[in-house]
Protein backbone atom coordinates (compact mmCIF):
# COMPACT_ATOMS: atom_id res chain seq x y z
CA UNK A 1 0.00 0.00 0.00
CA UNK A 2 1.00 3.61 -0.45
CA UNK A 3 2.73 5.30 2.51
CA UNK A 4 0.56 7.34 4.84
CA UNK A 5 0.59 11.03 3.76
CA UNK A 6 2.61 13.14 6.17
CA UNK A 7 0.91 16.50 5.73
CA UNK A 8 -1.79 16.56 8.42
CA UNK A 9 -3.79 19.64 9.27
CA UNK A 10 -2.26 21.83 11.94
CA UNK A 11 -3.14 20.99 15.52
CA UNK A 12 -4.50 17.55 14.59
CA UNK A 13 -4.63 15.74 17.91
CA UNK A 14 -4.93 12.36 16.23
CA UNK A 15 -1.44 12.70 14.79
CA UNK A 16 0.17 14.07 17.91
CA UNK A 17 1.31 17.28 16.23
CA UNK A 18 0.48 20.95 16.55
CA UNK A 19 1.79 24.09 14.96
CA UNK A 20 2.32 26.46 17.92
CA UNK A 21 3.92 29.87 17.63
CA UNK A 22 6.91 29.21 19.89
CA UNK A 23 10.51 29.41 18.79
CA UNK A 24 13.35 26.98 19.32
CA UNK A 25 16.71 28.05 20.74
CA UNK A 26 18.07 28.77 17.25
CA UNK A 27 15.11 31.02 16.42
CA UNK A 28 13.32 28.66 14.03
CA UNK A 29 9.51 28.78 14.31
CA UNK A 30 7.94 25.62 15.73
CA UNK A 31 5.90 25.28 12.53
CA UNK A 32 9.11 24.90 10.49
CA UNK A 33 10.44 22.23 12.84
CA UNK A 34 7.19 20.31 12.48
CA UNK A 35 7.33 20.66 8.69
CA UNK A 36 10.78 19.07 8.70
CA UNK A 37 9.44 16.20 10.80
CA UNK A 38 6.73 15.52 8.23
CA UNK A 39 9.37 14.97 5.56
CA UNK A 40 10.69 11.86 7.26
CA UNK A 41 10.81 8.72 5.12
CA UNK A 42 8.00 6.84 6.84
CA UNK A 43 8.22 3.90 4.41
CA UNK A 44 11.87 3.34 5.41
CA UNK A 45 10.93 3.54 9.09
CA UNK A 46 8.18 0.93 8.63
CA UNK A 47 10.47 -1.31 6.57
CA UNK A 48 13.11 -1.21 9.28
CA UNK A 49 10.57 -2.25 11.93
CA UNK A 50 9.31 -5.12 9.77
CA UNK A 51 12.80 -6.36 8.87
CA UNK A 52 12.69 -9.44 11.19
CA UNK A 53 9.44 -10.59 9.57
CA UNK A 54 9.56 -12.08 6.08
CA UNK A 55 5.86 -12.81 6.44
CA UNK A 56 3.32 -13.11 9.23
CA UNK A 57 1.05 -16.12 9.58
CA UNK A 58 -2.35 -16.30 11.20
CA UNK A 59 -1.06 -18.56 13.97
CA UNK A 60 1.37 -15.84 15.02
CA UNK A 61 -1.61 -13.65 15.89
CA UNK A 62 -2.96 -16.49 18.05
CA UNK A 63 0.44 -16.75 19.75
CA UNK A 64 0.32 -13.00 20.33
CA UNK A 65 -3.08 -13.32 22.00
CA UNK A 66 -1.62 -15.99 24.30
CA UNK A 67 1.26 -13.64 25.15
CA UNK A 68 -1.32 -11.06 26.26
CA UNK A 69 -1.76 -12.95 29.51
CA UNK A 70 1.90 -12.67 30.46
CA UNK A 71 2.67 -10.34 33.35
CA UNK A 72 3.90 -6.89 32.41
CA UNK A 73 1.16 -5.61 30.12
CA UNK A 74 -1.01 -2.65 31.07
CA UNK A 75 -3.48 -3.76 28.43
CA UNK A 76 -3.63 -6.17 25.54
CA UNK A 77 -6.15 -6.31 22.74
CA UNK A 78 -6.87 -7.45 19.20
CA UNK A 79 -7.79 -4.71 16.74
CA UNK A 80 -9.50 -5.64 13.49
CA UNK A 81 -10.60 -3.39 10.66
CA UNK A 82 -13.14 -4.94 8.32
CA UNK A 83 -14.73 -2.99 5.49
CA UNK A 84 -13.96 0.33 7.12
CA UNK A 85 -15.23 -0.54 10.60
CA UNK A 86 -13.07 -1.08 13.70
CA UNK A 87 -13.62 -4.07 15.99
CA UNK A 88 -11.92 -4.48 19.36
CA UNK A 89 -11.41 -7.52 21.60
CA UNK A 90 -9.95 -6.88 25.07
CA UNK A 91 -7.86 -9.59 26.71
CA UNK A 92 -6.27 -7.76 29.59
CA UNK A 93 -6.38 -4.33 31.27
CA UNK A 94 -5.20 -3.10 34.66
CA UNK A 95 -6.81 -0.38 36.77
CA UNK A 96 -4.46 2.38 35.61
CA UNK A 97 -5.46 1.89 32.00
CA UNK A 98 -9.10 2.73 32.67
CA UNK A 99 -8.23 6.42 32.72
CA UNK A 100 -6.44 6.33 29.36
CA UNK A 101 -8.28 3.59 27.49
CA UNK A 102 -9.31 5.79 24.50
CA UNK A 103 -5.62 6.13 23.59
CA UNK A 104 -5.61 2.45 22.64
CA UNK A 105 -7.76 2.93 19.58
CA UNK A 106 -6.90 6.47 18.48
CA UNK A 107 -4.09 5.47 16.09
CA UNK A 108 -6.38 3.24 14.02
CA UNK A 109 -9.34 5.62 14.29
CA UNK A 110 -7.14 8.41 12.95
CA UNK A 111 -6.01 6.18 10.08
CA UNK A 112 -9.61 5.29 9.26
CA UNK A 113 -10.62 8.93 9.32
CA UNK A 114 -7.95 9.86 6.82
CA UNK A 115 -8.07 6.74 4.66
CA UNK A 116 -11.59 5.54 4.01
CA UNK A 117 -10.16 2.85 1.74
CA UNK A 118 -7.87 1.41 4.43
CA UNK A 119 -7.32 -2.32 3.76
CA UNK A 120 -8.61 -4.84 6.30
CA UNK A 121 -6.34 -5.08 9.36
CA UNK A 122 -5.87 -7.76 12.02
CA UNK A 123 -3.28 -6.96 14.73
CA UNK A 124 -2.59 -7.59 18.41
CA UNK A 125 -1.42 -4.62 20.50
CA UNK A 126 0.08 -4.67 23.99
CA UNK A 127 0.64 -1.62 26.20
CA UNK A 128 3.71 -2.58 28.20
CA UNK A 129 6.83 -1.43 30.01
CA UNK A 130 8.98 -4.26 28.66
CA UNK A 131 9.17 -5.95 25.22
CA UNK A 132 7.19 -9.13 24.71
CA UNK A 133 9.57 -10.78 22.21
CA UNK A 134 13.20 -10.06 23.18
CA UNK A 135 16.00 -11.38 20.96
CA UNK A 136 19.03 -9.25 21.71
CA UNK A 137 21.87 -9.68 19.18
CA UNK A 138 24.90 -11.38 20.66
CA UNK A 139 23.11 -12.29 23.91
CA UNK A 140 22.94 -16.08 23.91
CA UNK A 141 20.53 -16.37 26.82
CA UNK A 142 18.04 -14.04 25.12
CA UNK A 143 18.03 -16.00 21.88
CA UNK A 144 17.93 -19.35 23.73
CA UNK A 145 14.86 -18.29 25.74
CA UNK A 146 13.11 -16.99 22.63
CA UNK A 147 13.80 -20.21 20.70
CA UNK A 148 12.62 -22.38 23.60
CA UNK A 149 9.32 -20.51 23.84
CA UNK A 150 8.73 -20.36 20.10
CA UNK A 151 10.72 -23.09 18.30
CA UNK A 152 8.95 -22.39 15.01
CA UNK A 153 9.95 -24.80 12.25
CA UNK A 154 10.83 -27.49 14.80
CA UNK A 155 7.13 -28.07 15.27
CA UNK A 156 6.31 -25.47 17.86
CA UNK A 157 4.72 -22.02 17.54
CA UNK A 158 6.40 -19.16 15.73
CA UNK A 159 7.20 -15.97 17.69
CA UNK A 160 4.14 -13.76 18.18
CA UNK A 161 3.58 -10.84 15.82
CA UNK A 162 2.66 -8.24 18.39
CA UNK A 163 2.68 -4.44 18.44
CA UNK A 164 4.01 -2.92 21.64
CA UNK A 165 4.98 0.44 23.12
CA UNK A 166 8.57 -0.62 23.91
CA UNK A 167 10.77 -1.70 21.03
CA UNK A 168 14.42 -1.61 20.03
CA UNK A 169 16.78 -3.30 17.60
CA UNK A 170 17.10 -6.12 20.10
CA UNK A 171 13.43 -7.19 20.09
CA UNK A 172 10.90 -8.39 17.55
CA UNK A 173 7.98 -6.36 18.90
CA UNK A 174 6.54 -3.97 16.34
CA UNK A 175 6.30 -0.29 17.40
CA UNK A 176 2.96 1.13 18.54
CA UNK A 177 2.18 4.58 19.92
CA UNK A 178 1.82 4.49 23.68
CA UNK A 179 -0.90 6.30 25.59
CA UNK A 180 1.28 9.35 26.24
CA UNK A 181 0.65 10.59 22.68
CA UNK A 182 -3.09 10.78 23.39
CA UNK A 183 -3.58 12.24 26.84
CA UNK A 184 -7.15 13.46 27.58
CA UNK A 185 -8.04 17.11 27.09
CA UNK A 186 -9.97 17.19 30.36
CA UNK A 187 -8.12 17.06 33.73
CA UNK A 188 -6.55 13.68 34.51
CA UNK A 189 -4.20 12.12 37.05
CA UNK A 190 -0.94 12.65 35.17
CA UNK A 191 -1.79 16.32 34.51
CA UNK A 192 0.02 16.26 31.14
CA UNK A 193 -1.70 18.05 28.23
CA UNK A 194 -2.33 16.26 24.93
CA UNK A 195 0.80 16.11 22.76
CA UNK A 196 -0.77 18.45 20.20
CA UNK A 197 -0.93 21.07 22.97
CA UNK A 198 2.26 20.16 24.84
CA UNK A 199 4.58 20.03 21.82
CA UNK A 200 4.38 23.74 20.89
CA UNK A 201 4.38 24.71 24.57
CA UNK A 202 7.67 22.93 25.13
CA UNK A 203 9.27 24.27 21.97
CA UNK A 204 8.37 27.76 23.20
CA UNK A 205 9.47 27.09 26.78
CA UNK A 206 12.77 25.64 25.63
CA UNK A 207 13.47 28.76 23.57
CA UNK A 208 12.64 31.20 26.36
CA UNK A 209 15.35 30.08 28.79
CA UNK A 210 18.91 30.92 27.80
CA UNK A 211 21.48 28.20 28.48
CA UNK A 212 23.42 30.41 30.89
CA UNK A 213 20.21 31.05 32.88
CA UNK A 214 19.34 27.37 33.34
CA UNK A 215 19.87 25.81 36.78
CA UNK A 216 23.13 23.85 37.20
CA UNK A 217 21.32 20.73 38.42
CA UNK A 218 20.57 17.33 36.90
CA UNK A 219 16.86 16.81 37.59
CA UNK A 220 14.28 14.01 37.52
CA UNK A 221 10.67 14.33 38.60
CA UNK A 222 8.05 11.59 38.83
CA UNK A 223 7.70 8.02 39.99
CA UNK A 224 10.70 6.55 41.83
CA UNK A 225 9.37 3.00 42.14
CA UNK A 226 11.68 1.13 39.77
CA UNK A 227 15.17 -0.12 40.73
CA UNK A 228 16.69 2.26 38.13
CA UNK A 229 15.07 5.31 39.66
CA UNK A 230 15.73 4.22 43.24
CA UNK A 231 19.44 4.32 42.43
CA UNK A 232 18.96 7.79 40.94
CA UNK A 233 17.23 8.95 44.13
CA UNK A 234 20.05 7.57 46.27
CA UNK A 235 22.61 9.38 44.10
CA UNK A 236 20.65 12.64 44.44
CA UNK A 237 20.50 12.26 48.21
CA UNK A 238 24.28 11.77 48.26
CA UNK A 239 24.98 14.67 45.87
CA UNK A 240 22.41 17.44 46.54
CA UNK A 241 24.80 20.01 45.09
CA UNK A 242 24.37 18.59 41.57
CA UNK A 243 21.21 16.43 41.48
CA UNK A 244 17.52 16.75 42.27
CA UNK A 245 15.04 13.87 42.28
CA UNK A 246 11.52 15.08 42.95
CA UNK A 247 9.47 12.01 43.84
CA UNK A 248 5.71 11.79 43.43
CA UNK A 249 3.24 9.14 42.27
CA UNK A 250 0.13 9.21 40.14
CA UNK A 251 -1.92 8.92 43.35
CA UNK A 252 -0.51 12.24 44.60
CA UNK A 253 -2.52 14.28 42.12
CA UNK A 254 -5.34 14.82 44.62
CA UNK A 255 -3.00 15.87 47.44
CA UNK A 256 -0.19 17.83 45.81
CA UNK A 257 -1.62 21.01 44.32
CA UNK A 258 1.39 23.33 44.07
CA UNK A 259 4.41 23.27 41.80
CA UNK A 260 7.97 23.13 43.11
CA UNK A 261 8.57 26.61 41.69
CA UNK A 262 5.56 28.02 43.58
CA UNK A 263 6.93 26.56 46.83
CA UNK A 264 10.51 27.63 46.13
CA UNK A 265 11.70 24.01 46.08
CA UNK A 266 12.85 23.89 42.46
CA UNK A 267 16.40 25.10 43.18
CA UNK A 268 17.10 22.67 46.03
CA UNK A 269 18.99 19.48 45.24
CA UNK A 270 18.71 16.08 46.88
CA UNK A 271 15.80 13.64 47.05
CA UNK A 272 12.53 15.36 47.96
CA UNK A 273 9.41 13.24 48.36
CA UNK A 274 5.75 14.04 47.78
CA UNK A 275 6.02 17.80 48.26
CA UNK A 276 5.34 19.35 44.86
CA UNK A 277 4.96 18.66 41.15
CA UNK A 278 6.59 20.17 38.06
CA UNK A 279 4.98 21.21 34.82
CA UNK A 280 6.94 20.25 31.74
CA UNK A 281 7.71 23.88 30.98
CA UNK A 282 9.25 24.21 34.47
CA UNK A 283 11.57 21.33 33.68
CA UNK A 284 13.06 23.32 30.80
CA UNK A 285 14.74 25.59 33.36
CA UNK A 286 17.35 22.90 34.19
CA UNK A 287 20.55 22.40 32.23
CA UNK A 288 20.48 18.62 32.69
CA UNK A 289 17.38 16.41 32.56
CA UNK A 290 17.55 12.80 33.69
CA UNK A 291 15.70 10.21 31.62
CA UNK A 292 15.47 6.88 33.40
CA UNK A 293 13.22 3.91 32.79
CA UNK A 294 10.23 3.44 35.03
CA UNK A 295 10.37 -0.28 34.32
CA UNK A 296 11.19 -0.60 30.64
CA UNK A 297 10.98 2.98 29.34
CA UNK A 298 9.88 6.52 30.20
CA UNK A 299 7.28 8.14 27.93
CA UNK A 300 8.48 11.62 28.95
CA UNK A 301 11.70 11.18 26.91
CA UNK A 302 10.24 12.82 23.80
CA UNK A 303 9.18 15.83 25.87
CA UNK A 304 12.55 16.31 27.54
CA UNK A 305 14.26 16.49 24.16
CA UNK A 306 12.36 19.70 23.33
CA UNK A 307 13.65 21.73 26.29
CA UNK A 308 17.01 22.74 24.83
CA UNK A 309 18.68 21.08 27.83
CA UNK A 310 21.13 18.17 27.91
CA UNK A 311 19.15 14.94 28.35
CA UNK A 312 21.11 12.26 30.22
CA UNK A 313 19.75 8.84 29.32
CA UNK A 314 20.40 6.74 32.45
CA UNK A 315 20.14 3.10 31.43
CA UNK A 316 21.43 1.46 34.61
Amino acid sequence: PSPVPTNPASGDSATGTGTGSGTAEDGLPASLLLKAQRSWDWRAIASEALRPWGSIRKEQLETAVAACNDNGTMYCQRLQVHKGSLYLTDYRAIFFDRHYAPARVWPLLAALRRHRDLPDVDIVVAGNDEPRVPAFPGVGSSWAKTCRRWPGEKGGPLPPAIFASTTSRGVMDLPWLDFAWYFPRKPHKLRTPPWSVLHPQLVEAGGKVRWEDKLEIAMHTGNVGSPFRKRLAAAAAAHPDSMLVNELFIGDHGKIKQTCRELGLHTQGGHQQHKCFMRFEDQCSYKYLLNSASIGYANKFKSLLLCGSVVLYVRE
